[in-house]
């Protein structure tokens, strides 16, 4: 499959071109400044809200994945950075997968986990409120897209290849994952598609 991660040089996207290449997949990995080299993938230099090149680098493409993540004090740029993707995507008829935060899922205590101080700390609730924001600009568009929730706890670590897989509930006990096992069942979805829009994991 030809596959095109917008964000690859993030703690994400970088686990997602890696578990792209082992599938064997064909891969286009966009970075905002610098671009490495990665053999077996086309890096290109650009950015989420240039639907232009974004229009053009999915021509051809059976999946988008959207890993980009704001800078700390630049969280409203998740909401147009979203929109622009989604645009690009639906006007080439690409699938994408939005990869966004924890705090749009519903919590076990009830409400969501945005509003959860044991899940979100008062540092981290800018970066979550924009996670919720994304969530509702995917919901209010008409491209073919899923939004991928991690747990409450999303760091490097092993890829097991395993997870199990929730709805719009945070899952618990534990709810964590490495970036790695993330980046597996972001695939797995790609290859085959589940039912729900929203969905998160946990290992």
């Amino acid at each position: 499959m030809k596959l095109a991660v917008v964000g690859a040089a993030g703690m994400v996207g970088s686990r997602v071109v890696a578990e792209a290449l082992l599938r064997g997949h064909d891969v286009t990995a966009v970075f905002r400044n610098q671009l490495p080299e990665i053999p077996g993938v086309r890096a290109v230099r650009g950015d989420a809200t240039d639907r232009e090149l974004m229009e053009g680098l999915l021509s051809g493409v059976g999946g988008l994945v959207a890993a980009t993540r704001p800078r700390p004090g630049d969280e409203a740029a998740a909401g147009p950075a979203t929109k622009a993707l989604l645009d690009a995507a639906h006007a080439t008829r690409t699938r994408i997968i939005v990869v966004g935060g924890a705090g749009p899922l519903h919590s076990p205590n009830g409400g969501l986990v945005i509003d959860d101080d044991r899940y979100v700390p008062r540092h981290i609730r800018p970066i979550a409120a924009a996670s919720v924001h994304q969530l509702e600009v995917c919901r209010a568009h008409s491209a073919d897209w899923v939004y991928v929730s991690p747990p409450a706890l999303l760091e490097p670590g092993e890829r097991t290849g395993t997870y199990r897989r929730g709805s719009d509930v945070l899952l618990t006990g534990p709810s964590r994952i490495s970036a790695e096992d993330l980046a597996v069942a972001i695939l797995d979805e790609l290859a085959e598609p589940g039912s729900d829009r929203h969905f998160t994991v946990a290992r």
